[in-house]
């Protein structure tokens, strides 16, 4: 219990309290039991003076759940250190609602026979504005109010006095270092103060006496307003509600304060307390700073789930904005598969019940899903739920890759050539799994329980590797067992104490791989018996070769023909500046630099140089060509270690070259001269024919009008004869024409474009052929549906058709010969296809140029023209013609022409 003289302390400041929303009590610093609480607590937190009293725990229960542990640490940091410690705590009132108080404890040094004890200052830091909202709205309880005011001030005086009387009890609490205290009149100077207050505002005692500190000069200019308006109040109330302001220190520096002020009529003074907020705002700006700036996601939402604030890592994890993360309740982002555990989650945070948490798949703004693991904690009081949540995606996306790694691991077990054990101490087989068991004959599992030692009683080789693995002896070597080869590794797994608890085997089937080393032995000594016989060829090779190392360029081997292609000795060469000795030219006779040489240019750019004619003054002082063709050599990591070159005495090649350039010149005035003889040829030849045509047709007639007569029934089946083979030399000579024009450049493939049915046209060119056709054995099909119209050189395209089915009735006798018209997106597509002989592969490109057959002409007959000067005619159309074809089934040829022809051109 407290000394006479410390209670009245006690009442004295509980008097002083009554003035401001500050509550200041006493406690037990080991128990935490309250010994003695200011009167005003009832009314500010609406707890029964009793209740505070009465129960035991009453601090620890009406603390906000969030903040006991910093109440507690607050607490004992007192007690323990003997200094005053200040925070910012919640405590709850009667309604459940947390208020914030600026917190101040100070221990109290134990009197000799008492425990020791804690004395607190809370200072409420949001005013309760309910009293004056109901003063406003009845004005009995105005009245009341200024009953209260009234007595407040009387109570104030009577402190006064009591302060007067005992000065000294006064002056232990001004001088505290609990709170800021100050006295001031109304134009802003202090008249005192204790140390407290000159410590926050760096003034010194000196400054206080001579008056040189004055509350209005000490204000920032952002707060002159609001603390004007205090003045104000203290003067039509004779209190001032507490406030927040900033004070510009004596050295500049500026310092955050909550302040509030009582009237003491009696002195016609100010009575000021000032806390000291840096700590407070230093915490709200770390906390803040933490909020923002923590890797994890921290948020405040309401019962119904809707997010009230979010930290910046949202945004920076999910890519939501704030305003998009507020608009909808967060279960709209919760993936539909996991919505149903979120949503009893939610129903269990209304309850109050905190849950283990949750890891639920949410979206992202830019698609996709991120996997967060969430803890909440509801807070039913206020209605509000704190949650944070971590991005486990990638821990979960490490999970499955462990699990399909493991499942691999188990892949790779069943699937190679593996086998792996493990045994007991006494040699009895505790796992045996992969799929080299079946080598053994053994399938995983089957020998489980067996004991190793009497399988392989009768290997003597495997028995000793086993008992020495069982004695502890890590160890390997390659067995054969089974007809198998295995490579064994034995690792035995030991206790604290050295003692073996189980033998771990590892074996690899490696028949195969034993197989491929005697296979690589015998290869490696078949590659040393030909690197021998490499050598041998390289120096009976017909050209010179020259190895040189890089980058330098030394040269360190010639073959013998080196030697022999320059006529003289092969001159090593240390580096490639050395180079410039060889008697090496251009063709202009500009000498090599050493640079220029292709197997210096090989070594250092590291690109080939393929076949460079270098001219070149043999030993014995004749002149020569010689191509060279260098090669860089690179090792397994690209490097190039070497260059190789090779070289071709080309000079008497070159000069065959330059004779058949010389012969070349000669056969194209020959074919010149050719050409121009079978143009007068066929002009000539084309001159005798049309009045050879004119009298068979007479004698055709004249043997037609007396077809009973006997010079008739001789001449009839002549003249047909006689009729095909001036029409066919009617046809070699066109060709020879058209050939010669083309040659000559006289021949116009397109004349003016007339609009023309290609259908139409095919239809007749067919019907021409009915001679032919019979002669030959084979039928036309013609699958022409509908008319085909475009604008082309309808003389020209009738000679294209004629060329085709002259072809397909030439080289399919005996078999049908379809022809197809049609119109395919845009273009007219005409289709000839027989069932002949066929054309080779190889041949497909050749049959298109001038004199060309895939046949012998010995057989088949003709010039080789036809589908040269049909190609001519189709592409100046504007359009296409190919053939397909199979050896001996038959050929198709399609041509693709624009509908509205082409451009005319000459060939």
């Amino acid at each position: 219990m407290m000394t006479a003289e410390a209670s009245t302390e006690e009442r004295g400041l509980s008097d002083w309290a009554r003035q401001f929303e500050v509550i200041v009590w006493t406690a037990d610093a080991v128990t935490l039991q309250l010994l003695h609480v200011s009167p005003n607590a009832a009314g500010i937190l609406g707890h029964p003076l009793e209740q505070w009293w009465t129960e035991t725990d009453f601090l620890a229960r009406h603390l906000h759940p969030e903040d006991r542990d910093d109440a507690l640490s607050l607490f004992l940091d007192a007690t323990r250190r003997r200094i005053g410690r200040s925070g910012v705590l919640r405590f709850l009132d009667a309604n459940g609602q947390a208020l914030p108080f600026l917190t101040k404890v100070l221990p109290r040094e134990p009197c000799e026979g008492h425990v020791p004890e804690l004395r607190c200052l809370m200072v409420r830091l949001e005013r309760n504005t309910r009293a004056s909202q109901e003063w406003e709205r009845s004005e009995r309880e105005r009245e009341a109010l200024l009953r209260k005011e009234h007595e407040a001030r009387e109570r104030a005086e009577a402190l006064a006095r009591q302060l007067a009387a005992g000065e000294s009890r006064f002056r232990s609490i001004f001088e505290s270092h609990l709170i800021g205290l100050v006295f001031s009149d109304n134009q802003g100077r202090i008249l005192d103060a204790n140390d407290a207050f000159l410590r926050i505002v760096g003034y010194s005692r000196e400054d206080l006496e001579t008056g040189r500190i004055n509350f209005l000069d000490m204000t920032a200019p952002e707060f002159r307003a609001v603390t004007q308006r205090a003045v104000e109040d203290i003067e039509a109330r004779g209190v001032t509600s507490t406030f927040e302001k900033e004070y510009v220190r004596k050295d500049g520096r500026r310092v955050p304060v909550l302040l509030g002020s009582v009237r003491l009529p009696a002195s016609n003074q100010n009575a000021t307390f000032v806390l000291d907020l840096t700590e407070r705002k230093e915490a709200e700006a770390e906390r803040e700073r933490f909020f923002r700036l923590a890797p994890d996601m921290f948020c405040i939402a309401g019962m119904d789930g809707v997010f009230k604030r979010v930290n910046p890592a949202f945004t920076r994890i999910l890519g939501w904005s704030k305003e998009e993360l507020r608009a909808r309740p967060f279960l709209d982002f919760i993936h539909p598969e996991d919505r149903g555990r979120g949503e009893e989650t939610l129903a269990a945070l209304k309850r109050g019940v905190a849950g283990p948490g949750l890891t639920v798949r949410v979206s992202c703004r830019e698609g996709g899903w991120k996997w967060l693991a969430w803890n909440a904690v509801p807070v039913p009081e206020t209605g509000l739920i704190y949650a944070s949540a971590r991005d486990v995606t990638q821990q979960r996306e490490a999970k499955e890759q462990l699990v399909l790694a493991e499942q691999r691991m188990r892949t790779v077990i069943n699937s190679g050539p593996l086998v792996l054990a493990v045994l007991d101490a006494e040699g009895r087989f505790v796992v045996s799994e992969g799929k080299g068991l079946r080598g053994l004959g053994l399938s995983p599992g089957q020998v489980v329980g067996r004991s190793a030692l009497e399988m392989y009683a009768n290997e003597p080789e495997v028995l000793e590797l086993l008992q020495r693995g069982l004695r502890g002896e890590t160890c390997s070597a390659i067995v054969r067992t089974a007809g198998r080869t295995f490579e064994v590794f034995y690792q035995p797994v030991l206790d604290e104490a050295g003692r073996l608890t189980s033998l771990s085997i590892a074996s690899l089937d490696v028949t195969e791989r034993v197989r491929v080393e005697a296979e690589r032995e015998e290869l490696i000594r078949q590659l040393m018996h030909e690197r021998s016989i490499l050598q041998a060829v390289l120096q009976q090779l017909p050209y010179s070769v020259y190895i040189a190392e890089a980058p330098s360029g030394k040269l360190f081997l010639a073959n013998a023909q080196a030697e022999a292609q320059i006529r003289g000795p092969a001159e090593p060469a240390r580096n490639l500046e050395e180079y410039r000795a060889y008697p090496g030219f251009h063709a202009d006779g500009r000498p090599y630099e050493p640079h220029e040489w292709p197997l210096a240019r090989a070594i250092t750019s590291g690109v080939p140089v393929m076949a460079e004619a270098v001219h070149v003054i043999r030993g014995d002082g004749s002149r020569g060509i010689v191509e060279y063709s260098a090669t860089p050599v690179r090792d397994a990591q690209g490097h190039i270690t070497h260059g190789v070159v090779m070289g071709v005495d080309v000079t008497a090649r070159k000069v065959a070259e330059e004779e058949r350039e010389r012969l070349l010149e000669e056969l194209k005035l020959a074919v010149s001269a050719r050409d121009e003889f079978l143009g007068i040829a066929s002009h000539e030849l084309k001159t005798p024919l049309t009045p050879l045509a004119l009298k068979l047709e007479a004698l055709a007639r004249a043997a037609g009008a007396e077809p009973d007569s006997p010079m008739a029934r001789r001449l009839a089946p002549h003249l047909e004869v006689m009729r095909r083979q001036v029409k066919r030399l009617a046809v070699l000579v066109n060709d020879l024409l058209d050939v010669s024009n083309i040659r000559a450049g006289r021949l116009a493939l397109t004349l003016e474009p007339e609009q023309c049915d290609l259908a139409a046209l095919v239809r007749d060119v067919a019907g021409r052929f009915d001679t032919e056709v019979k002669h030959s054995g084979c039928e036309v099909r013609l699958h022409a549906p509908a008319p085909v119209l475009g604008a082309w050189d309808s003389s020209r395209l009738e000679q294209v058709v004629t060329n085709l089915l002259a072809n397909a009735v030439k080289y399919g006798p005996g078999h049908p010969v379809t022809l197809s018209v049609e119109a395919v997106d845009g273009r007219a597509r005409l289709t000839v296809h027989d069932q002949g002989i066929g054309i080779a592969p190889e041949d497909l490109q050749r049959i298109w140029g001038k004199f060309e057959r895939a046949v012998s002409e010995r057989h088949y007959g003709g010039l080789g023209l036809g589908l040269y000067i049909t190609r001519q005619i189709v592409e100046a159309l504007g359009g296409t013609v190919k053939a397909e074809s199979t050896l001996g089934e038959g050929a198709t040829f399609v041509v693709e022409l624009p509908l509205q022809g082409g451009a005319a051109r000459s060939a």
